[in-house]
């Protein structure tokens, strides 16, 4: 077992605190649960660069990390849901390009193709965490007013959430069409 290993299932042991934090502060802003959950975040960052400049890439941390991602992000969506702070259906959206992207690359790997992460897919990884983060944050009533401008943290990260699930979207179809082209050409 090595450090990036023991950060993703540190970030996978981090998801259960986030649950804990957010519905003990469910009569105010959830502010703990957000700073966990950003913290979580970055640690997909923090074990990938480890990973990656210490060469202590294993099977291990392949599977685990893009699970540790996947369950950490559901969760935020599950919560959000739950709370009447995110409609149901564009959550369902994102849920389903993670599973279909999931799908889509063991399919692949099962035919000895790797699917690389593609940049679209890690900008669309940046804006979802900050978005989850505003949101999971929950607070509607804090404004920041900055000259002429109101800022609302619950707003922001709605608009960062349409915007991340945009990105989604599209970075979904364009792995979909990476494999299809991938699979013609060899054909």
């Amino acid at each position: 077992m090595n450090w990036a290993n023991v950060i993703t299932i540190g970030r996978i042991f981090l998801i259960p605190v986030v649950i804990v934090l957010y519905h003990y502060e469910s009569k105010k802003p959830a502010l703990l649960a957000a700073l966990i959950y950003a913290v979580a975040s970055f640690t997909d960052l923090l074990d990938g660069y480890i990973a990656r400049r210490y060469n202590m890439v294993t099977t291990l941390g392949k599977l685990l990390d893009p699970i540790a991602d996947k369950i950490l992000v559901t969760t935020a969506l599950f919560l959000l849901v739950d709370r009447h702070l995110l409609l149901a259906w564009p959550a369902i959206l994102m849920v389903a390009r993670e599973i279909g992207v999931s799908g889509l690359r063991a399919i692949a790997a099962s035919d000895g193709i790797i699917i690389p992460s593609e940049s679209l897919g890690k900008v669309k990884m940046v804006f979802q965490t900050l978005a989850l983060t505003f949101l999971l944050y929950d607070n509607r009533h804090f404004q920041l007013h900055l000259s002429s401008m109101v800022f609302n943290f619950h707003w922001f990260g709605l608009l960062l959430f349409w915007f991340a699930l945009f990105l989604t979207l599209i970075s979904g179809v364009q792995y979909f069409f990476w494999y299809a082209w991938i699979t013609s050409r060899d054909q």
